[in-house]
């Protein structure tokens, strides 16, 4: 019982308190790509979005705008605590704690913290990114399109698909079947300066998606057809 308060209490916490979730805002994004995002779909609604690396339903998130405007979705993390601000603030949609990549299995995912934005399964990135000792610990990884099938969303449209994965995002695209589910945005990081000769771009402009909106490090991809 006390283990249940106290999980409350840091849900309350993190969601009311620390992010301020009674205050409106214009963009909860990192760079305003939920702006460019809302915008873009202004008049469709019950939409459907995959929320790959969520994090956090409010903080530097891309689809909590999409999310008040009646859409629902799929949001996946590696971190349990992630899943249970998203049980919290949107239980009517699915929210799942594992690693996204091309395989399914157990896989090494590289932390600091419960709740953090960097964490990853890429351990180069981990090196790249992380001051201070580096956490290891094992999670089950799935494909989407073991998720889409795990879920029974395989013949759902998905009109957004956002993934934010620190260093992994490509590992996610290729256990992604794009030709078939054809999402009519992709918003994918890029650490690369070069975003033309970056693989993901590469890979994403294979499958007649062309780049629409950049910011600091994620960028907007439009399906062609």
């Amino acid at each position: 019982m006390l283990n249940k308060i106290k999980k409350k209490i840091h849900i309350f916490h993190n969601i009311y308190l620390k992010n301020k979730h009674f205050i409106k805002k214009k963009s909860y994004s990192m760079d305003g790509e939920d702006i460019f995002i809302v915008e873009y779909f202004r008049k469709k609604k019950n939409g459907f979005y995959i929320d790959v690396g969520c994090y956090h339903p409010i903080h530097r998130n891309n689809t909590y705008l999409l999310h008040k405007n009646g859409w629902s979705g799929i949001n996946i993390d590696i971190h349990q605590f992630s899943i249970d601000l998203f049980n919290f603030l949107r239980p009517n949609d699915i929210n799942l704690n594992y690693a996204v990549s091309d395989q399914n299995g157990m896989v090494e995912m590289f932390y600091q913290k419960k709740l953090s934005q960097l964490s990853t399964i890429d351990e180069q990135q981990a090196q790249m990114s992380f001051q201070g000792n580096i956490k290891k610990s094992k999670i089950k990884s799935l494909s989407l399109d073991a998720i889409l099938e795990k879920t029974n969303l395989t013949e759902t449209k998905i009109d957004l698909l956002d993934i934010d994965v620190e260093g992994a995002d490509l590992r996610v695209l290729k256990g992604f079947t794009i030709e078939k589910f054809k999402p009519e945005l992709i918003c994918v990081e890029i650490h690369k300066k070069d975003i033309k000769n970056s693989e993901i771009y590469k890979y994403l402009s294979n499958f007649s998606y062309e780049l629409v909106w950049s910011g600091v490090f994620s960028h907007i991809f439009k399906s062609k057809s």
